[in-house]
C-alpha cells in the first residue's frame, strides 16, 4: 500500500486530524471529529476505505474499466492514444496496484519512452496518462494523480508543414484512384480532420447554402465533441454536387460503395509524397495545415481561422502566426506617438 503510519492528533480548534503518508508523502485529513472515539472510528473507516479500494484496484483492471469508459465519451482516435499508451505503461510497470503508482513510476515512464519516440510524443502521452488518472481520481481509485509533479519535456517549437501550391497541384496530379484525388482535394478545401471526412454524410451537407455541419453521432465522436459549421467554397461545393449525382450511399466518400479506412488514406497519401520527393513530413493532416497556411498569408486573421478549424483555443491557432508578418507589423504601427 502507498498509505502508510497513519496517526492522529487534535489540534487547538479541537477537531482531530489524520496524519498519513502518501507514497512517502506526508499528508494530513480532518476527521471533522471532536471527540476522540468519533475520530478513532473515522481512523479505523479511512483504514480499511484504503484497503478495499485504492489497493485492491490492479493497474489492468483499471485500463479495462477506463477504455470502455473512454470508448463511449471519446472520439476513436482519442481511444487509440489512450489504449496505447496505458498497455505500454502497463508493460513498463507490470500489474501494480493504482495506489503504488507514484510520480516516480511516471518519471521512469518518461525516460524509457524517450528512447524510443520523439519528446513532443512522450508529451502526448504524458499528458494522456495525466487525463487517465483524473478519471481514476475522480472514480475514488486514488486520492492524488501520479501525473501531477511530473514536468513535460521542453520541446523545439516546429511551425506546421504545410503543402506550397505547386506541390499540392503535382500531388493531385499524380494520384491515381480517383476517390483519394476526391478526397485530397476536398480536405485543401475545408481545412477538415481525416475522420470528419470519412465520416461525412449526406444528410450534414446543405448544399443550397453551402455548408457542412460537423457533430458526433452513434459511430463517430468529433473531437472535443463540438459541433461546428464550415462553409463550403466553390471548389467544394462543385465537387459534392458532382459526388451527390452517382452517390448511392448514405455516406460521401466511398470505395465501391463501402466506407474507407483511415490508415488506407494515410498510407496511400505518404506513398505520392514520397514519389514526388516531397518533405517527408508532409502526410494527409498536412492539408489541414495548408488550408490553414494559406488563408493566414492571404490576411485572413487567425480568429476567422480558429473558427474554421474549430479550434478550442486560439492559442492553437497561433502556430500559424509567423506566415504574416507583414500583417502584424500594419497592426502595431497603428500606435503612433508625436516625439520631437
Amino acid at each position: 500500500m502507498s498509505i502508510t503510519n497513519i496517526s492522529l492528533f487534535k489540534r487547538t480548534n479541537k477537531y482531530w486530524y489524520l496524519t498519513f503518508e502518501d507514497n512517502g508523502r506526508l499528508r494530513w485529513k480532518s476527521t471533522g471529529c471532536t471527540s476522540k472515539k468519533d475520530a478513532l472510528e473515522f481512523l479505523n473507516e479511512f483504514r480499511h476505505r484504503k484497503v478495499t479500494t485504492s489497493a485492491a484496484t490492479p493497474l489492468t483492471q483499471f485500463i479495462s474499466e477506463f477504455l470502455d469508459y473512454a470508448g463511449s465519451t471519446y472520439s476513436k482516435g482519442t481511444v487509440n492514444i489512450y489504449r496505447s499508451t496505458l498497455r505500454c505503461f502497463h508493460r513498463l510497470l507490470g500489474d501494480i496496484f493504482l495506489s503504488q503508482i507514484s510520480s516516480r513510476h511516471i518519471d521512469r515512464f518518461k525516460t524509457e519512452r524517450l528512447k524510443d519516440i520523439k519528446p513532443v510524443t512522450v508529451n502526448i502521452e504524458l499528458r494522456t496518462l495525466r487525463a487517465a488518472f483524473n478519471t481514476a481520481k475522480r472514480w475514488k481509485l486514488i486520492e492524488t494523480n501520479p501525473c501531477d509533479d511530473v514536468k513535460l519535456l521542453k520541446v523545439v517549437a516546429e511551425f506546421p508543414c504545410y503543402f506550397s501550391k505547386a506541390d499540392l497541384c503535382s500531388m493531385i496530379n499524380v494520384i491515381k484512384e480517383q476517390w483519394l484525388k476526391e478526397i485530397t482535394i476536398f480536405a485543401v478545401s475545408t481545412g477538415m480532420r481525416r475522420g470528419e471526412i470519412l465520416n461525412l454524410r449526406w444528410h450534414d451537407i446543405d448544399l443550397e447554402n453551402r455548408s457542412v455541419k460537423i457533430h458526433s453521432s452513434p459511430t463517430y465522436k468529433v473531437k472535443m465533441g463540438k459541433c461546428r459549421i464550415v462553409p463550403l467554397n466553390d471548389i467544394a461545393w462543385v465537387l459534392l454536387k458532382s459526388q451527390k449525382k452517382n452517390s448511392t450511399s448514405e455516406y460521401v466518400f466511398t470505395l465501391n460503395g463501402k466506407n474507407i479506412f483511415p490508415g488506407w488514406v494515410q498510407a496511400k497519401f505518404k506513398r505520392y509524397v514520397r514519389l514526388l520527393g516531397l518533405d517527408d513530413r508532409l502526410h494527409f493532416h498536412s492539408l489541414r495545415h495548408t488550408f490553414a497556411s494559406w488563408l493566414v498569408q492571404d490576411g485572413v486573421s487567425l480568429y476567422e481561422v480558429q473558427k474554421l478549424l474549430g479550434h478550442s483555443n486560439i492559442s492553437v491557432t497561433q502556430v500559424y502566426a509567423h506566415l504574416q508578418p507583414e500583417r502584424l507589423h500594419s497592426t502595431v504601427n497603428r500606435i503612433s506617438i508625436a516625439l520631437n
